[in-house]
């Protein structure tokens, strides 16, 4: 088997990781690249707060497993990307008001030990962080799946509008709905970063004051300023990969919007369908007709209920200054069946082993087999698992052994 299958082997045996981005963050303009982008979501994935700031740490592993890399070029990488993230500025609009702000991403990037540490601005931490209301779930996997960067702000963009195919109950959504103005197909191209934002100093003035057509009068040999290249080399792009791909939940046509004498292309609206070709998530369902079929259900679990905010802040105070995630939190909540009380007597549990390798593991075997119902621990060669010292992996082999045993 190859080293490709074996990565994917492993990764379908994780839970997944989700990023969460705040909708205004995702239509805002800002200028990076591909792997900036996705190193970017890797570390909003895996953000948690210590001492009041908000820090991520991505390993070598989580960077070969989500961005295919490996060798010398992980340092050279991380290092060219940090100068990038570093200089990386957000953008938002309010339109009505004619309103904005402007903010760094990132503090301070830095690698050592094999470890690459993001300490996020706390202006980006209302953003990504305890989010509760007009923001969007997606998931890391699909973000890293993309090869281009047009694809994949489309995909963010769209997926932001993704609830309304049950609140509509239709097929297919425009985007943007209308009575709502179609997308200016100037303000598109920054948004999709195919021109920088940051050219210039003229140029990111007239982008902060809306002016998105003399923004791009002002860039010299803007990219894809021609709405043929636009069209075949940045959405033609974009729907091919989302239609082929078996990661994205969403595929679109587009409908150009043209006006003035001579019909000039100024404008794009979107109609976004369900991807059919999607088999990544077990919690989408394929419709034809009358049937519903379930898509793969071997690789996430089954839809669960979703997990209140509240919810995951209470779960967080019970371990202190342990060092978990959110995604763990989320992961013990679902293990649990949201039952609060019960991750409390699983972590108390917990403090009264002798040795414990992987602390959330441990809790989510607990959690999932009931130990905490039990006045004594499973045995384990005759003793029990306080008394072996063990670690869950070895447990899990004594388990699976079990098993075999009693089929045999």
């Amino acid at each position: 088997m190859g080293e490709m299958e074996n990565r994917d082997k492993e990764k379908k045996n994780q839970r997944q990781e989700m990023v969460s981005r705040s909708n205004v963050l995702i239509e805002s303009k800002s200028s990076t690249s591909l792997f900036e982008r996705k190193l970017l979501n890797i570390a909003i994935a895996k953000a948690v707060i210590e001492d009041g700031e908000l820090i991520a740490r991505v390993t070598t592993k989580d960077v070969k497993d989500y961005l295919h890399i490996s060798g010398n070029s992980i340092y050279t990488r991380l290092r060219d990307a940090s100068k990038e993230t570093l200089g990386h500025v957000v953008s938002i609009e309010d339109d009505g008001k004619e309103n904005f702000i402007m903010f760094n991403v990132v503090n301070k990037c830095e690698y050592m030990d094999g470890v690459f540490t993001t300490r996020f601005t706390k202006e980006m931490k209302p953003h990504i962080y305890n989010l509760k209301k007009d923001y969007t779930r997606m998931s890391l996997d699909v973000l890293c799946s993309f090869k281009s960067l047009f694809t994949t702000r489309i995909y963010e963009i769209l997926r932001t509008q993704y609830y309304r195919f049950e609140k509509e109950g239709s097929d297919e959504i425009i985007v943007p709905r209308p009575p709502k103005a179609p997308y200016s197909l100037a303000e598109l191209k920054f948004t999709l970063n195919v021109v920088d934002a940051n050219a210039s100093r003229t140029v990111k003035r007239l982008v902060e004051q809306g002016r998105f057509e003399e923004a791009i009068e002002e860039i010299k040999d803007a990219a894809f300023d021609d709405w043929r290249n636009f069209r075949r080399k940045v959405l033609e792009v974009a729907k091919k990969e989302l239609e082929e791909s078996a990661y994205s939940e969403i595929c679109f046509e587009y409908e150009p919007v043209k006006s003035g004498k001579g019909g000039k292309v100024t404008g794009i609206r979107f109609k976004v369908r369900k991807n059919l070709n999607c088999t990544h998530h077990s919690d989408l369902w394929r419709i034809r007709g009358d049937e519903m079929l379930e898509i793969i259900p071997d690789v996430l679990e089954a839809k669960q209920p979703e997990i209140q905010e509240g919810m995951i802040l209470e779960v967080a105070d019970i371990f202190g200054n342990e060092p978990v995630t959110i995604q763990d939190i989320k992961t013990l909540i679902q293990a649990s069946g949201q039952n609060v009380e019960a991750i409390k007597k699983a972590f108390s549990m917990s403090k009264q082993q002798s040795y414990i390798n992987n602390l959330v593991g441990w809790m989510k075997k607990c959690l999932e087999e009931r130990w905490y119902e039990k006045e004594v621990l499973p045995q384990f060669k005759g003793r029990t698992v306080e008394d072996s010292q063990i670690t869950l992996d070895i447990y899990q082999e004594y388990l699976d052994e079990r098993e075999g045993k009693t089929q045999s």
